[in-house]
């Protein structure tokens, strides 16, 4: 099909023209008003116990801390298996994931096997607004704070004795993320405008096609029909 056959089809299926007009405009209104989403990693740091031998409490590392630390993740998020990546830092807002919230140890395993190094959790929330990634930041670190609390009261650790765990100041900052309007916008037009072009391109294939079966067949000279 020349250019000129193609401006003639889009003239003549007009009414397609229309609609997929009125279809990509939708699509760009509905681009132009997503504001993006607002997100934040925070890190909760899990420390053991000062004496008098480990005064720094930041460079005290045990197995055992890693281990409550899981199992504090785990009371929360249910028992459910966790989803594993490629790489540890990978975000939620990098999933396509627009409202919810995650929470666990950072794995820096392999394909084949976890390796879970850090006494530390990862608490990742996004949402459609900032306020909302505060509320869920607070209630969620306040309810670490507390399952951490009663796990070891449960089985009657003395306070003096108990792990605790601090929120790393740094990674309570809450980012924004939005794509550029013009280019989702452009975007948006080149797929619609494809897209109505295809169908109209599609429906003509398919008219010529109707029309060639339809014509009469004429004789041959050789005898039979062409």
């Amino acid at each position: 099909m020349t250019f000129w056959e193609l401006l003639a089809a889009l003239i003549r299926r007009w009414p397609i023209l229309l609609v997929g007009a009125l279809c990509t405009a939708a699509a760009g209104y509905a681009v132009i008003r997503e504001d993006g989403v607002y997100f934040t990693r925070t890190e909760i740091v899990f420390l053991a116990p000062t004496s008098s031998m480990y005064p720094n409490a930041l460079r005290t590392q045990s197995e055992d801390i890693i281990d409550l630390a899981g199992v504090v993740a785990k009371r929360l998020i249910g028992p459910g298996e966790v989803t594993k990546y490629a790489a540890p830092d990978v975000m939620l807002a990098g999933l396509g994931v627009r409202d919810g919230w995650s929470l666990g140890l950072p794995d820096t395993g392999g394909q084949w096997a976890s390796n879970f190094a850090s006494q530390e959790l990862v608490l990742d929330i996004v949402a459609p607004t900032r306020e909302r990634v505060e509320e869920r930041q607070e209630d969620l670190v306040a309810q670490i704070m507390s399952e951490l609390h009663e796990l070891q009261s449960e089985r009657g650790v003395d306070p003096v004795n108990e792990i605790t765990a601090m929120v790393a100041p740094q990674t309570t900052i809450i980012h924004h993320i939005g794509g550029s309007r013009p280019r989702a916008l452009g975007m948006t037009a080149v797929l619609g405008a494809g897209a109505t072009i295809a169908v109209v391109i599609l429906l003509e294939h398919r008219s010529r096609r109707s029309l060639w079966k339809a014509s009469p067949r004429r004789p041959s000279p050789l005898g039979g029909v062409a």
